[in-house]
């Protein structure tokens, strides 16, 4: 009776094993079929993604500096430099893939460089102190203060101080920034927390906006789309908007934004007036959206620059009756342009040509150096507007519109008394017009190397911050970052000779 119900149950047994094993030749051959796409996924996509997985070393590698130390800089700078020259070779990687290519997904462009920025939203930004400034002015705009009224350290502004004023830079001085740039301040400071991460997460979602408008102009230009991969990818933008917080990527969007508005089709009938009002807006952030201005002259209508100008007028001129112009008398840093003034007359850093040309003047005995050399490099830059203006003149392709348009912005790297890395910005959201359309030659990829040379060079002016107690510049430092761009750039005059 026993050995009865051991062999049942024996039975019962086998019979449920036995459709499993059925099902075991089913699950081996799904699982061949996902090897074999998987492998061969990974044999076409290889170079993306050694590219992509480099990337995000180098990025989780400045993360986690920042999480174990607190800071990319002084002690840090070393190795801050070293992951961020792992990342160029991987967006130079990844560049080129694409170009070989001929073509990769935005949905993948677009996801990686969330992704990236979403990585060192994970930091605080310690590589510049201008978000504190930002916090700073934001909450006294919120507050009803002008921050052109008073210094960052004036006792009259202990009332309303906040943990991070003392960490904001050139306290000595009032706001250096335009009033675009302190409506912005103020909006985030009244809608979020006052948090460096608020201000980080803004300009991140500015500069994504860019990579769309940026997508949009590249189709209008009749060039690939894939192109905005050398914007969004690239290193120095990820690293000034997402872990630097800068303002430039506000700047930029509205600038785009303007030039979208004036090349397309749509919205014929609101389009033609929201593009002055968008540059208006721009310039009033920093002031340098005004470069393209003179190339407008060929596009817009007189109406246009009209509206512009009173756009421009209705916001200033309010403003500096009430607070004051700062244009005249002591060197306060007080008024609407009295920080600027400051800035214009004073700061000089990281600069090439410039530096050149000062020294050299103080060298032949010339008194007031900088301010003669200021008057040269302006001189050369208001012939640079003119011959860019005049060879502007009856263009009306789209592309060759965007590539002069980069050219001021050229010029304005190459000749100002200081450069900072996020100073070079606006000129990498041009680069992506400068690479070969499909009829054009190879050979205009020179019109890009000497700009993504000195984009990975630039980084290096970080080293002045190496010991906190001997702020200075490093001539190695300079010669790096200048020499083989301005050699670049003669190959690129001789062999293509200016032609956009």
């Amino acid at each position: 009776m026993k050995a009865s119900r051991f062999t049942f149950h024996v039975s019962r047994f086998t019979f449920h094993v036995s459709p499993f094993t059925f099902h075991l030749p089913r699950f081996t051959f799904h699982v061949s079929r996902f090897t074999f796409h998987l492998l061969r996924f990974i044999k076409q996509y290889w170079g993306l993604l050694i590219a992509l997985t480099a990337s995000l070393v180098a990025y989780g590698g400045l993360v986690h500096l920042h999480l174990r130390t607190g800071t990319l800089t002084f002690g840090n700078v070393p190795i801050t430099l070293r992951w961020y020259a792992l990342a160029f070779i991987a967006y130079l990687g990844a560049l080129i893939w694409a170009e070989w290519r001929r073509g990769l997904s935005l949905k993948v462009i677009f996801a990686a460089a969330l992704l990236f920025r979403i990585l060192l939203l994970l930091t605080l930004p310690t590589l510049s102190g201008d978000v504190y400034r930002y916090l700073w002015e934001g909450h006294l705009a919120a507050q009803g203060v002008s921050p052109y009224a008073y210094p960052v350290n004036s006792p009259q502004l202990d009332d309303l101080t906040i943990p991070w004023r003392a960490q904001v830079d050139h306290a000595w001085m009032a706001s250096p920034y335009l009033p675009a740039a302190q409506f912005l301040f103020a909006a985030i400071a009244w809608l979020f927390p006052l948090h460096p991460f608020f201000f980080q997460l803004a300009m991140v979602f500015f500069d994504l906006l860019t990579g769309l408008l940026l997508v949009g102009l590249l189709r209008l230009a009749e060039l690939p789309a894939y192109r905005s991969l050398i914007y969004l990818w690239h290193p120095l933008v990820i690293l000034e908007v997402a872990q630097g917080a800068h303002l430039d990527a506000w700047m930029i969007f509205l600038l785009f934004l303007a030039l979208w508005l004036t090349f397309t089709k749509r919205f014929p009938k609101v389009a033609p007036w929201l593009a002055p009002l968008v540059l208006a807006l721009a310039t009033l952030t920093k002031g340098l959206p005004i470069l393209v201005l003179p190339l407008l002259f060929w596009r817009w209508r007189w109406r246009q620059f009209i509206l512009y100008g009173l756009i421009i007028a209705a916001i200033v001129v309010p403003i500096g009756w009430r607070v004051g112009w700062g244009l005249t008398g002591p060197l306060s840093g007080v008024g609407l342009f009295g920080a600027l003034r400051i800035f214009a007359g004073r700061w000089n850093f990281n600069s090439g040509l410039f530096h050149w040309l000062e020294t050299s003047l103080a060298g032949w005995g010339v008194v007031s150096a900088n301010s003669w050399g200021k008057r040269v490099i302006s001189t050369v830059m208001l012939a640079s507007l003119a011959a860019v203006w005049l060879k502007a003149r009856g263009v009306q392709n789209a592309r060759a519109s965007l590539r002069l348009m980069a050219v001021p912005f050229m010029f304005y790297i190459l000749l100002i008394p200081t450069v900072h890395p996020w100073y070079l910005l606006v000129l990498l959201a041009f680069l992506p017009f400068f690479p070969p359309a499909g009829s054009e030659s190879r050979w205009r990829w020179l019109a890009v190397a000497p700009w993504l040379y000195l984009s990975w060079a630039v980084a290096l002016s970080y080293w002045t911050y190496l010991n906190p107690l001997d702020l200075r510049e490093f001539e190695w430092v300079r010669k790096t970052e200048w020499w083989p761009t301005l050699g670049l750039l003669i190959i690129w005059f001789f062999k293509n000779n200016w032609r956009y």
